[in-house]
């Protein structure tokens, strides 16, 4: 069936794309460094790493000064530091919009539903909104971008690519090498990890080997260590409202959409089983930091395809349900921090964004309910729902 939302050329979806990025940039804001209330957090750690380049600054804690890439690079820029960051996460947020996009289309999507879900991604606060207002964690945007590197040649066996990207991604933030495990499970799952298990070693084998020497060559000052991150962290999952910030607030107001079409939801991770670990190991790293939402992000790779496929595969051709899925998602991206013009409260992001996720979740079981019920024998079969 062709698509016709309005969206008929990848020019055209650029230009959306690109419009409402930067609109959404200007309206997420940008943080006050000054500001008292945000003095123990990283941003400082790597505005003193900019500000050094293109020496390291001393007695930088673990693990932050082995993430150099980001930091180091921004300090080059002929400008102060501050503006640089700015800059910087600018560039790199548009280009991994634009990139995220392609991989949407990559993966199957037809335009308008990548376009869509790359929309989705854009409005919601803790990702892209997040990442924009606080600019100094400008690592955070390129290991995301580096991820849809590493996924792409890997699904393409571009094993010198996906060498390159890892050898970047070591040098600017560990989880890139979550995607040693998954790239092996992808060989598995391909049959193909006897055949490919040398060049795989190969690919990794160079960030491998800068990460030990990045620990042995740079002298680091006392931080938290991944084991003692551990400790203080791991209890998150014996707390009901941890977990929620983990699994379910991340993505509102769409975090229920798999759940209301299970079958469309199996069939992506059917022949997909390392994307679903991807999930989950990325969920594992809330389990060492603090900032649970914020460290979902890459997973994002994996929930917006998802989304985009349930959309265009169960609810299209309801363009009325497609409209609201968007105005839900642009409603929960006001925030009571991060934006320029917050809300007055955090019980007023709550309503907009819970009352936002209650809408489109019980709207879509709706359409769902009708579907079954008319692909029943006897029922209405105008419109059949085997495609759920």
């Amino acid at each position: 069936m062709a698509i016709t939302i309005g969206i008929r050329s990848r020019v055209a979806c650029d230009t959306i794309l690109a419009a409402v990025a930067a609109a959404m940039i200007f309206f997420y804001g940008r943080i006050d460094p000054a500001n008292e209330a945000f003095r123990e957090w990283d941003l400082h750690t790597y505005f003193r790493m900019a500000s050094a380049a293109p020496s390291l600054a001393p007695d930088v804690p673990v693990p932050f000064a082995y993430r150099i890439v980001g930091p180091y690079a921004v300090g080059l820029i002929p400008t102060s530091t501050a503006n640089a960051f700015f800059i910087a996460n600018l560039v790199l947020s548009l280009s991994f919009i634009c990139l995220m996009y392609r991989f949407l289309r990559y993966l199957g999507l037809r335009q308008a539903f990548a376009c869509v879900a790359t929309v989705l991604y854009i409005f919601n606060k803790h990702f892209f909104g997040f990442t924009s207002w606080n600019y100094f964690h400008v690592d955070d945007v390129l290991a995301n971008a580096l991820f849809i590197v590493l996924f792409w040649s890997m699904l393409e066996s571009r094993w010198s690519v996906f060498a390159i990207a890892l050898l970047v991604g070591s040098a600017t933030r560990e989880t890139t090498f979550l995607m040693i495990p998954v790239g092996i499970l992808y060989l598995l799952e391909e049959r193909s990890l006897r055949r490919e298990a040398g060049r795989f070693a190969g690919a990794i084998m160079p960030a491998i080997l800068c990460a030990v020497a990045m620990r042995l060559l740079i002298h680091a000052a006392e931080g938290v260590a991944l084991r003692e991150a551990f400790a203080i962290h791991w209890t998150k999952i014996t707390s009901v409202d941890r977990v929620f910030h983990i699994l379910v607030n991340p993505f509102v107001p769409l975090t229920f959409v798999p759940l209301v079409f299970p079958g469309r939801t199996l069939a992506f991770f059917r022949d997909r089983t390392y994307l679903l670990l991807f999930f989950f190991l990325i969920a594992g790293t809330t389990l060492f930091g603090h900032n649970n939402e914020r460290l979902l992000n890459p997973a994002s790779i994996v929930f917006y395809p998802l989304v985009g496929f349930i959309m265009q595969d169960c609810v299209w051709p309801r363009k009325w349900m497609i409209g609201l899925i968007l105005a839900g998602a642009f409603l929960s991206s006001f925030h009571w921090l991060v934006a320029r013009y917050p809300l007055p409260s955090r019980a007023a992001t709550i309503a907009l964004s819970g009352g936002s996720t209650i809408v489109i979740t019980a709207a879509l079981a709706s359409c769902r309910i009708t579907d079954v019920m008319r692909s029943k024998p006897g029922g209405n079969k105008g419109r059949n729902a085997s495609t759920e």
